[in-house]
């Protein structure tokens, strides 16, 4: 067995100079509970959730670099639009 500390989470690739800008919104307390389906890691001070809820799919961004942390959510969309976002964020192609 390998001891490995090392439990770091997804890091989403750095922002190319061409990637598409994402309209982040302050969150809206919505009725029911989302659910999270993908992170990236803790470690950095951008994290992102991909989520589900109401049968729609959306990401929501921390921004830890501030106090108190600034908290924002791409729009809503079908599930399989918000899958494509998030590829796309991972990959650098959104920002």
């Amino acid at each position: 067995m390998v001891d490995d500390y090392d439990f770091h989470g997804t890091h989403p690739a750095a922002p190319r100079p061409d990637a598409v800008p994402v309209r982040w919104t302050p969150v809206q307390q919505r009725p029911g509970a989302a659910r999270v389906r993908a992170y990236t890691c803790e470690c950095l001070s951008l994290v992102f959730e991909q989520c589900m809820a109401g049968g729609q799919g959306f990401i929501r961004r921390y921004d830890r670099s501030v106090l108190p942390w600034g908290i924002a959510e791409s729009p809503r969309v079908r599930v399989v639009d918000a899958i494509a976002l998030w590829r796309q964020l991972m990959n650098g192609e959104a920002r």
